[in-house]
């Protein structure tokens, strides 16, 4: 597993505002309904802080990233608060945090349960269906840009219709919850200080219907299908986007754009299956950790720049 140096795009999650992925061909009103039939790999599931994992003797439990926190979690409309003092901070094997959380909610959402994939990391250039809520492409925003580069950190100088040095979208706010395919591409760790998170990543590319996540996607769900038992297993849950920066040529890339060569990270669920298995069925065995995590208002994916490609 190779070690991405990273940094995020700040963001505050509030219930309402931009949503939706960027899909590349896209216009921003694509795909906001689940797809049909076996293509659904749990889309109302996925709500705005998180995603609805299921209903486990009784109680019902929802992950999300601890950069987002335990505080609520809107699903088809209605809004479920966290049940006080449920949540639960997902360990690495060293005990150290991640940036998952678990936490209950005290009403039961009527949806079925997320099956959650075990084992490896979906296959290399397997198809991964994201889910999530945050910005989108618009109607004309394909933009391309010329770029400056500079001696120093952070000056390259991003010049949008001035060239074809890079190339992809400008984002705007979009309309609600949406889905999109990218290819799994690789595995990493991240940590934004809630603690080195084990995470696969998917290349933002130019190929027709790519998909990156965006800012307001934290939480949001990344489903793997398995062809073989025709299931659509939760790989993982999007965490942080990568762009062009520090110690990279060319860095400062402009706020709230997705650029082909940028990458979008999912905490891998196979990598933590064991603990969230163990603490769902009987919470009392990860008591200790509850409440370890601070009700966020706010939470943040830091401008992340790539080093390592």
């Amino acid at each position: 597993m190779r070690r991405l140096v990273l940094s995020f795009l700040v963001l505050t999650l509030v219930a309402g505002t931009a949503r939706g992925l960027v899909i590349n061909g896209g216009t921003g009103t694509e795909n906001f309904t689940a797809p049909p039939g076996t293509g659904n790999p749990g889309f109302a599931n996925v709500g705005d802080n998180g995603i609805y994992l299921g209903n486990y003797s009784g109680q019902f439990w929802v992950l999300t990233v601890t950069h987002i926190g335990a505080g609520s979690i809107v699903l088809n409309g209605n809004t479920y608060p966290a049940v006080s003092g449920s949540s639960i901070i997902v360990r690495n094997q060293d005990n150290s945090t991640t940036d998952l959380t678990l936490f209950r909610i005290a009403s039961d959402p009527g949806l079925p349960n997320i099956t959650l994939l075990s084992g490896a990391n979906p296959a290399l250039n397997s198809t991964i269906r994201m889910v999530g809520d945050g910005r989108t492409e618009g109607a004309s925003t394909f933009t391309q840009w010329g770029i400056t580069t500079n001696p120093g950190a952070n000056d390259d100088v991003w010049t949008a219709g001035a060239g074809t040095d890079k190339s992809g979208y400008t984002t705007v706010a979009g309309a609600g919850m949406r889905w999109g395919d990218s290819r799994m591409s690789g595995t990493a760790s991240y940590d934004i200080g809630t603690g080195v998170t084990s995470s696969f990543y998917m290349n933002y590319t130019s190929a027709a219907g790519r998909t990156m996540a965006q800012v307001g996607d934290s939480g949001g769900a990344a489903f793997y299908f398995n062809s073989g038992n025709s299931t659509w297993y939760l790989a993982g849950v999007l965490g942080a986007i990568g762009t062009f920066g520090s110690g990279q040529s060319p860095d400062n890339q402009p706020a709230n754009t997705a650029v082909f060569g940028n990458v979008t990270l999912a905490a891998s669920i196979p990598s933590y299956h064991s603990f969230i298995t163990t603490a769902i069925p009987e919470p009392s065995t990860y008591a200790a950790l509850a409440g370890a995590l601070a009700l966020l208002g706010t939470a943040w994916f830091r401008r992340r720049r790539t080093v390592a490609r």
